[in-house]
């Protein structure tokens, strides 16, 4: 045992089984597929929306900035709120998630279906702070705080 470990750490060896209930190791590869796509929100003009949705092909001249660790913390906090609202609402096809950034920083524009709304919002608008909540906590590493809007 080293010094820096607790008296009960057990370091199990690869060829050794794991007790019934270790957890299972975790696969770390990135696939191609599993990466989220980018969004170019952060080139975008502060007073237009700019649809959720992948882009097309990343041009060749584009210089690591930042703006791509803040695109893809945009496209995760997206996809994390459109998960999130088709499970609450009754029209999950009337879904339209835009971005845009203003003086707080980047904010995603959520449009549903008029009878939704209220769903969405909930009593006293918990449910949409709750909704804003893990926005913020889906987009930690992206380095801002990613706002929810509601549209009428």
């Amino acid at each position: 045992m080293t010094p820096d470990r607790p008296s009960d750490f057990i370091d199990y060896d690869d060829d050794e089984p794991l007790p019934p209930a270790a957890p299972q190791g975790i696969d770390f590869d990135e696939d191609e597929d599993d990466l989220l796509p980018h969004h170019p929100v952060a080139d975008a003009p502060t007073s237009e929306a700019l649809p959720y949705g992948p882009p097309g092909p990343p041009e060749e001249d584009d210089e690591d900035d930042g703006a791509g660790v803040l695109r893809e913390g945009i496209g995760r906090a997206a996809a994390v709120l459109k998960y999130m609202v088709e499970h609450i609402v009754d029209e999950p096809g009337e879904i339209s998630i835009g971005a845009t950034t203003d003086d707080r920083g980047p904010v995603l524009l959520l449009r549903v279906a008029d009878d939704d709304r209220g769903k969405v919002i909930g009593r006293q608008g918990r449910i949409v702070q709750a909704l804003r909540t893990i926005v913020k906590a889906a987009s930690v590493g992206s380095g801002e705080k990613i706002g929810v809007e509601i549209l009428d």
